[in-house]
């Protein structure tokens, strides 16, 4: 991309020294030659404005290029930091819905000897998951703001209503009824995470990945 931009630089300079050196050798050869007394100084004289006129250009197109260059190198910077915040969302959500294989594990190993209320670490890696998606989510609402951009926020909304709509039934009947869930409601609620969280991971992991990609610049 960098190679790219100072292309595309190197070519407006190119062009703008070419328009205006023809445009200042047009306009003294046909107005400004015919009534000068010295050609030679006159033509100095118009050269060196045309100079002066060029270089004023070259400072605009630079100054530009900069601001260009500058912007796209803080989107690339924020994003490299919101993709770190993603990846730590992602792996929340696989250690959710590998919970209920882990749970079970546990259960055979203590010989189905658990508390009746014993959630297997549930609610807690729920918290966690919502936390992170909160993080990710203030990340893209901020990018909007700054870079006018609406489909970071517009991606990341999208995920959030699916995964509240699997999870807080749960964080609700847990909290409706004082934590009083038997262990194997949260069992059951683990094993449908299980094979539903893995449909929401693959639905918008490529899109999201692929949005932060392509504004992030590899140097």
């Amino acid at each position: 991309m960098k190679k790219f931009s100072e292309l595309s630089l190197y070519r407006k300079m190119l062009s703008m020294f070419l328009f205006i050196f023809s445009y200042v050798v047009l306009i003294t050869i046909v107005f400004i030659l015919p009534i000068s007394i010295d050609r030679g100084a006159t033509l100095a004289s118009c050269l060196s404005f045309g100079a002066t006129l060029y270089a004023a250009v070259v400072a605009y197109l630079l100054l530009d290029n900069w601001k260009v260059q500058h912007r796209t190198n803080l989107k690339s910077e924020y994003l490299q930091k919101t993709f770190d915040k993603y990846i730590e969302l992602k792996d929340s959500m696989i250690e959710l819905q590998n919970l209920h294989d882990y749970w079970k594990e546990d259960i055979y190993r203590n010989h189905g000897e658990i508390q009746d209320f014993e959630d297997g670490g549930l609610i807690k890696k729920i918290f966690e998951v919502q936390q992170h998606l909160q993080e990710l989510k203030s990340k893209f609402h901020y990018y909007s703001l700054i870079f006018k951009d609406q489909s970071y926020k517009q991606k990341i909304d999208e995920l959030k209503d699916e995964l509240d709509q699997l999870l807080q039934p749960i964080l609700v009947e847990c909290h409706e009824r004082e934590g009083v869930v038997h262990n194997s409601e949260h069992l059951n609620n683990a094993e449908n995470l299980k094979s539903k969280l893995p449909k929401i991971l693959e639905k918008y992991d490529e899109d999201l990945i692929e949005l932060m990609s392509s504004k992030i610049v590899l140097r």
